[in-house]
């Protein structure tokens, strides 16, 4: 396509600008070979004249008349307005363009055909020029096709490959800012479905994890008790009891997050103190902040939010510290703690599901990995933020937002 519209387009000028120039040239020709004090006077003086410039001559009077020619066609013929024209055999010319003499007559200079006229060697450069554009421009064509054919035979290689399960293939961009444009998010699409696929995979091995050990003391137990190892004492039976309560647990924050997730999890919120949510959540912490703000919640989300933030700062440390204000729009509520703190590259994963700090998983160090994964969505599904702030050796702090509702 782009081949076919320069060789149009550069056809087209060539014609229209050959054609013009050729009109041109054609007023003026005769002038510029033949000053008005230079034309011939007489038949003698024409043949000389015409002879000198290797060209045919004609001499016209002020009637119109014909005076003398070099050549003689069968016939010739000056009109009004000073076109000739010239039948010879079966060819017919028309010339324009002829000198005006002193006596009011006019003089035709026609160069023979065997001489390189001006208008032939401009033809001639013109068709030089234009078919050394159009190479050009053919050149440049393909260039630019392939410029811009690469980068997408690329992508589509890379495509083709992802489809066959290669979540490690990248493209270079090129081609442009537009595909560069396109091949950033190609890669950033690939590395955002290698990270899920690894989460995916991580979440069926910490799932197993956290299932495999409260189900192996059940069976064993109970193995236990049915050979008639251990008795049925109430000891052994509220062991069973945790172990069956913290399975339970395991699902029912497995079913708020897969909800969440799928934004189909019931939010009902309206206007509360946030001093009364901290209040349900724990009464044991220090909390500042003023009474009457009011935040646009969910009662019930929002306790649990704080209670999962609550139990995971208290579990690492007894100096906790709940504290909110208002910025802006937002309310920002802030849970701090004096506990050993996290190290900064483990920041960015805090709220990944079944994300860990402590990578042997024991249950003495944390629970499931859910909680904080949890808060998140929950956060998010109210219409806040949330992120975690540390330092190793002085602590850490939990922050969140949730919407201000105004008093009426």
């Amino acid at each position: 396509m782009v081949v076919a519209l320069l060789a149009v387009t550069i056809g087209g000028i060539a014609v229209i600008s050959t054609r013009v120039v050729h009109e041109e040239f054609r007023k003026f020709e005769v002038d510029v070979h033949v000053p008005a004090r230079a034309a011939p006077a007489t038949p003698a003086d024409l043949a000389a004249f015409a002879r000198e410039r290797h060209a045919d001559a004609v001499l016209f009077d002020a009637q119109r008349r014909l005076v003398a020619t070099t050549f003689h066609p069968s016939r010739m013929e000056l009109h009004a307005g000073g076109t000739l024209t010239i039948v010879d055999g079966m060819a017919k010319k028309m010339v324009r363009g002829g000198l005006r003499t002193a006596d009011g007559g006019y003089l035709f200079l026609l160069p023979k055909d065997d001489l390189p006229t001006p208008r032939r060697t401009l033809d001639r450069a013109f068709v030089w020029i234009f078919s050394v554009a159009a190479l050009f421009g053919i050149a440049m064509a393909v260039a630019i096709a392939r410029w811009i054919a690469n980068p997408i035979e690329r992508l589509t290689d890379a495509t083709r490959r992802m489809e066959r399960g290669d979540l490690t293939v990248r493209v270079a961009p090129g081609g442009g800012p537009e595909l560069g444009a396109l091949a950033h998010g190609f890669n950033a699409m690939a590395a955002a479905l290698d990270r899920n696929e690894a989460l995916r995979r991580r979440m069926v091995t910490d799932v197993a994890h956290e299932l495999r050990a409260p189900l192996t003391n059940i069976r064993c137990e109970l193995e236990s008790m049915q050979d008639g190892l251990t008795a049925a004492t109430p000891e052994r039976i509220a062991s069973l009891h945790e172990e069956t309560m913290h399975l339970a647990r395991l699902v029912d924050d497995l079913q708020t997050l897969s909800l969440a997730e799928a934004g189909a999890l019931e939010i009902a919120p309206r206007a509360v103190a946030m001093a009364a949510l901290v209040r349900r959540a724990s009464a044991s912490v220090t909390a500042d902040g003023p009474s009457d703000l009011l935040v646009m919640a969910d009662p019930t989300r929002t306790v649990q939010i704080l209670t999962n933030l609550l139990t995971n700062a208290m579990h690492y440390s007894d100096d906790v510290r709940v504290s909110w204000r208002r910025e802006g729009n937002e309310v920002r509520i802030d849970v701090a703690d004096r506990g050993p703190g996290i190290a900064a590259d483990q920041l960015p994963h805090l709220f990944e599901r079944f994300y860990r700090v402590d990578p042997s998983r024991s249950r003495h160090t944390g629970g499931a990995g859910l909680g904080l994964a949890i808060v998140k969505q929950l956060v998010q599904a109210q219409g806040g933020r949330v992120w975690a702030e540390s330092a190793v050796g002085v602590g850490s702090r939990f922050s969140f937002t949730l919407p201000v509702a105004e008093s009426s």
